[in-house]
Formats: C-alpha cells, structure tokens, sequence
C-alpha cells in the first residue's frame, strides 16, 4: 500500500492529537453515543496537555462526521495547533476509541483500515440491463461513479427489421432467433463493458465483482479480455431482479472483498518470508530501525495488535530517523519518545515506503519487518 494519504497528518511542527472514534449510525440513539464517547475523549486530550484550540477543531470534524447515515464504522482524526490535519472515515470502528498527543500522529489504525480495503467495481447485470458502482479505497457516502444502462432486446430488433417473420416457426428460425439473440446480449455486454472499463479507471480498481445471469456475465468476460483489464474478474450471488436481489449482490460483494483482501495480505506475508531467506528482508523491530533509517525499506509490515509496545526515539529534524535510543540519532538533545509502530510510520512515510498489515503476528514471533530495497 502506498502511504502518500499520510504525509499530509505530518504537516505540522507542534504535537498532534489523534483520535480514534466508534462513529456507527446504527440505532435511533447513535448522536447521543458519539457525543459521549467523544466528550471522553475531549477530557482525556485536555488531561494529555492538548489545547482548546486543537480540541474545538477536533470537536467541529465529530459533528461533521456523516460519511454514512448508516451502519457501522469509524473516524481517524488528526489536528495540531488549532488546524485539522486529517479526517478520515474508517471502514471498521475501531475496537476501541482512542486519543493521544504526541510529538508525531498515531496513524498506525488508519494505515491498518485502509489496508483492508480495495478500490473495486461492482456490476449488477442480465442480457439486457446492468448498473456499474465504483467504489474507492476509502469508505464513502455514495459510489464515486453509478451507471445503469439497458441494451437491446429481440423486439427490438423485430421493430427494426433486423429479424423477419419468415424466420420464425420452423427449426431453421429458432435456429436464427437463438443466434441472433446471442450476438444481441455480446453486443449489449459490449457496452457494459465500456462503462466497466471507465468506472475501473476513474478510481483504479484492484478487482470487478460481477452478479447476476451467467451467460452474461461470461459475454463481459470476453468484452473485457481483449482490452488487457488484467484485474480479477470475481462472481458473487445476487444481481438484477429487484431491490433484494441487489441487496443480496451488495453484501456479496462485501464479503469479496474481504477475501481478496486478505489473498492479498497473505501474499504480502508470503513475499517477506521468501525475501527473508535471500538476505532481501529483516525480521523484528530492532533490525528494521537502521533499515528505516537509511532510507532502505521498501515495504513495512507491522501487526495490528499494539498491546504493550515499546516507546522508540525519534528526531524532530530528521523524520526518517528511529532508533531504540536518542544517541542514534542527529541531535540527541532535542529527541522524543513515541510508539514504536508511531515512528517506524512515519519513517516509512517519510522515505517513500511502503505498508503491510503483519498477518498472524503472534505466529509469525515478531512484531515488525520490513523488504529492503535492495539486499543487506
């Protein structure tokens, strides 16, 4: 994962609060809950030393927080000296609300929610009529694009004069009838096509979830294939018939998604171990810090459970820096203590890294580890 979105939560030379708030809609109550556990919050950061300037910013994004009327999810929120840095929606809420300033922000729960999305597009379709969404790698209200479109039918066709009626009512016609038919629903997927290809690139889809009639779905596989869409192609139940029936397809596509996700995740975990044994990767917080500090890792893993980390140091001048004490670093007078997972981000962001959710983190006996860019 590319950690570009995060560089603008470092934009700031004094400590930053962030905060980690369950922001779900799903009951008639949900505003009077956030409030609280946002209030809570508030007195934690205040008791932190955080400024009331800071905290009304913060305040003013929780009341503005309504990237989904409904359901459940999260916001990751970042402000410093009165300015918001970062306002995020998170897919999951997080498992539970959180706040802190420090010197740097804690942006460990944002990289970990947005890893675990996938920008996609999802296709509703029959022989005749389908809707495209397109969704982006972040939660949002609405799709970033929805189409709908209806292709030709057979009267159609017969009002156009491209079927006779002497091709009807002996073998030979049905044999035209159904061949023409066919080569209606190719050229009907062709068009969905078309659309499918705009809506992958508008938000650079990872994968196109298709629901719906089978023999249509396998015209849009062929209309894609020639055009080098190499994304996957994945099918789910649910598609045209109804509001149910896209319900069902919506929901499916979900669950999809998970999975390719962690397919992805755990290739991710595959690729490290194979890098370990060629001197192309290190393994454990204490070998990835000089890693990160000289600008050498190309991809980050760490896990998701942060329970009794360890504090690190790190420079206010030198953002790529980290090491387990402040005589490793520029200016050991001026260093700070923060998570671990907090500065080995921001090193990773700083340099250009890259990002991985740690898989089975207590297996794998290691809480940090990292592929290099090029071999020890």
């Amino acid at each position: 994962m590319d950690l570009g979105f995060l560089r603008p939560l470092y934009e700031s030379d004094g400590p930053v609060a962030s905060v980690h708030l369950d922001t779900s809609r799903d009951t008639t109550d949900a505003a009077k809950r956030i409030e609280l556990r946002w209030r809570h919050l508030r007195e934690e950061l205040a008791a932190l030393g955080t400024d009331e300037a800071t905290l009304d910013v913060l305040e003013e994004a929780v009341g503005e927080g309504s990237s989904r009327s409904y359901g459940d999810h999260g916001q990751a929120l970042y402000a410093s000296q009165g300015r918001l840095l970062g306002a995020h929606t998170l897919s999951e809420p997080p498992r539970q609300d959180r706040a802190s300033f420090l010197p740097i922000p804690d942006a460990l729960p944002l990289a970990i929610d947005r890893g675990r999305r996938l920008p996609y597009v999802l296709v509703a379709l029959d022989r005749i009529h389908a809707k495209i969404f397109a969704y982006p790698d972040h939660p949002t209200e609405k799709p970033v694009v929805e189409r709908s479109t209806e292709g030709y039918d057979l009267q159609d066709l017969q009002a156009q004069g491209r079927i006779y009626p002497g091709q009807r009512g002996d073998a030979g016609g049905r044999r035209a009838d159904t061949h023409t038919a066919q080569e209606l629903w190719k050229e009907n997927t062709g068009r969905v096509a078309d659309l499918v290809r705009e809506a992958v690139h508008k938000v650079n889809a990872a994968v196109i979830i298709v629901g719906g009639d089978d023999e249509a779905i396998s015209y849009l596989r062929d209309n894609l294939g020639p055009r080098r869409l190499t994304i996957p192609i994945k099918v789910v139940a649910g598609g045209r018939g109804g509001p149910d029936a896209e319900e069902r397809l919506h929901e499916a596509a979900e669950e999809c998604l998970r999975e390719v996700v962690r397919d992805e995740l755990h290739e991710a975990l595959e690729d490290y171990h194979s890098k370990l044994a060629h001197d192309q990767a290190v393994q454990g917080t204490e070998p990835t810090l000089p890693m990160l500090s000289e600008a050498r890792v190309d991809t980050l893993l760490l896990g998701a459970e942060r329970e009794n980390e360890p504090h690190l140091w790190g420079s206010p001048t030198s953002p790529v820096l980290v090491d387990t004490s402040p005589q490793g670093l520029d200016d050991p007078d001026s260093a700070f203590q923060a998570p671990a997972s907090a500065l080995m981000l921001r090193s990773a962001v700083m340099s250009g890294s890259h990002f991985s959710e740690l898989l089975d983190q207590d297996q794998a006996g290691t809480e940090a580890g990292a592929t290099l860019r090029f071999p020890k």
